[in-house]
């Protein structure tokens, strides 16, 4: 849902209610400003960015999976950075 900064201010009760079933985006000159969250939203927002587990924890599936992967070389990682710098380049000309 989005409402702008004045909507807000006219309907902040209906607005709070609304933001407790879903975000809801507060617009300001036509840009997103802000996004009104449930307590219950935030806070899972929350936990997920500080979710860490030890590593006797993970399943073995999860182990072959890490096992698995691998890093890119520094060369691998240098074009890539270059392929990005050139995309922005390119944007900002």
């Amino acid at each position: 849902m989005r409402v702008t900064s004045v909507e807000l201010h006219q309907k902040l009760g209906q607005t709070i209610d609304m933001a407790r079933l879903e975000p809801v985006t507060v617009t300001k000159h036509d840009r997103d400003h802000v996004v009104i969250l449930s307590a219950e939203a935030y806070e899972a927002l929350r936990q997920g960015t500080r979710r860490a587990r030890l590593t006797s924890s993970l399943t073995a599936e999860e182990r072959a999976q890490i096992a698995a992967g691998r890093m890119p070389t520094k060369a691998d990682q240098r074009r890539f950075l270059a392929e990005m710098a050139a995309a922005m380049n390119a944007k900002d000309a």
